[in-house]
């Protein structure tokens, strides 16, 4: 290695995947008093000779776009360090084919930046921040530089401030747009048979209570307004350490009970574990983003069964009636599978009828293609591209409308949220209940914002507007 680390990154997966790069950035920092530093906010920079790349293995697509990626980089003449899903499923020869691969990381042993730092066996396992919207990256440059600055001082000083268990720290990228995300569990004990996460990720590894609500204090006192719960199945948080019962509620009763100004939302809740024991538990929180994210993926009880789901039809319906009525300021995001094989038109008709009737306030449309590490692909039924590829076009007008009806809806009225970025006389608004990186942002005039939490409006300010 050179006498300086001069690097950058690149985010291919989703936002528990940046975590993992989150903690190997952090890791980096924390030799920052041995061998002088500089990060990148541009992978691209000629200055940046290194380059995380964390790459992503869920479908064969996804892992075409890792290769494509590192191939860039490769022909940059960067130096790539290899992290991520990928690493669980890589293709040797193309691996070989790279001219500068540096080193492999694993997402379970963060230990080893050591070594790569200083040389011992760079090239870990052998060959066998992240960006947010385009238009915040010149905005964030300044502020993400003088954040990494106190992150790297912090580790080196040996502070215990971001640490995920042991000495392992971790860069909080998020935090001067006030939110980060907070990864509970690592891997999957599900049986989807369109999912190869638990052959990537393995089973469920959920972490202490204690170890979580430590962190939940650490991101407080650094200034974290909004905490974003992720994990693959985060409904199941505890089962491997309970003897099967999920632990979720007593987790989040623990963080509620975290003194400071702060909320919190949860991810990936599936709907064959939550009750309506455990809306009416939510509903007792203060610090609860009533942000409900249910990938229920298919309506239909046969399709669901074939996706190796078993949702019981009744108890969905009496649940969404539950959140909206517990809940009166609701945002409920899902995600469907359109052509999943054995879809005919009644399963179809099934699923755009529940579009329409419970008027989701996110939803977000895959159309199915054969993942050939995955159980799905061996189905019979298949439909063909064209009917699914319309199917997803119809769905989508539905979702379409809904969302239409409900800005009309929301004109003139007020809402807080957080500044992502100050243009010359509007700001760009991130509404609270809405998730960052998800959701649609807002452009608000400066005339709209009617209150802030400091004199000057600036990135990460709280701010209460009304809507256009």
């Amino acid at each position: 290695m050179s006498a300086s680390f001069r690097f950058s990154s690149v985010n291919l997966g989703c936002s528990k995947n940046l975590v993992d790069l989150e903690f190997a950035i952090g890791e980096i920092l924390k030799f920052s008093d041995r061998v002088p530093m500089e990060y990148f906010d541009d992978p691209e920079d000629p200055k940046a000779e290194y380059v995380l790349v964390n790459t992503c293995g869920f479908l064969s697509s996804a892992r075409e776009e890792s290769e494509a990626t590192m191939r860039l980089y490769d022909g940059m003449g960067k130096k790539i360090i290899l992290m991520g899903c990928y690493v669980s499923v890589k293709d040797d020869a193309f691996l070989s084919s790279l001219k500068n691969l540096y080193a492999i990381l694993s997402f379970v042993d963060y230990g080893n930046i050591e070594k790569m730092l200083f040389g011992e066996n760079p090239l870990l396992g052998k060959p066998g921040v992240a960006k947010l919207k385009n238009a915040l990256a010149q905005a964030k440059e300044g502020k993400l530089s003088e954040y990494l600055d106190k992150v790297a001082t912090a580790a080196s000083a040996g502070k215990s401030a971001f640490v995920w268990k042991g000495d392992e720290v971790r860069a909080y990228m998020h935090a001067p747009f006030r939110y980060e995300y907070l990864k509970i569990a690592e891997g999957c004990d599900n049986n989807c048979t369109f999912c190869i996460i638990p052959k990537i990720r393995g089973k469920q590894k959920s972490r202490p209570i204690a170890d979580i609500v430590k962190e939940v204090e650490t991101m407080v006192a650094s200034g974290i307004r909004e905490i974003e719960i992720i994990s693959q199945d985060t409904t199941r948080y505890g089962t491997d350490f309970s003897g099967g019962e999920p632990m979720l509620m007593e987790l989040l009763e623990a963080i509620e009970k975290i003194p400071g100004d702060f909320k919190f939302r949860t991810f990936y809740l599936y709907p064959d574990v939550i009750t309506l024991s455990h809306l009416d538990r939510l509903a007792s929180f203060t610090k609860f983003l009533p942000y409900f994210d249910i990938p229920f993926q298919h309506s239909n009880p046969d399709i669901l069964k074939k996706m190796g789901r078993f949702y019981d039809r009744e108890h969905i319906e009496k649940m969404l009636a539950a959140i909206r009525s517990k809940f009166p300021d609701s945002f409920i995001r899902t995600s469907f599978i359109v052509g999943f094989p054995g879809e005919g038109e009644a399963e179809f008709a099934d699923l755009l009828d529940f579009v329409k009737r419970h008027r989701f306030e996110s939803v977000g449309l895959f159309q199915y293609h054969d993942e050939p590490l995955a159980a799905s692909s061996k189905l019979s039924g298949k439909v063909e591209e064209k009917t699914a590829r319309k199917r997803v076009d119809v769905l989508g007008a539905a979702a379409e409308s809904v969302y239409d009806e409900q800005t009309r809806a929301s004109r003139g009225k007020e809402f807080s949220g957080y500044v992502m970025d100050v243009l010359d006389s509007t700001v760009i608004v991130r509404r609270e209940i809405r998730a960052p990186e998800i959701d649609e942002y807002e452009e608000i005039p400066f005339s709209r914002v009617l209150s802030a939490d400091s004199n000057e409006v600036g990135i990460g300010s709280v701010v209460r507007y009304r809507a256009k």
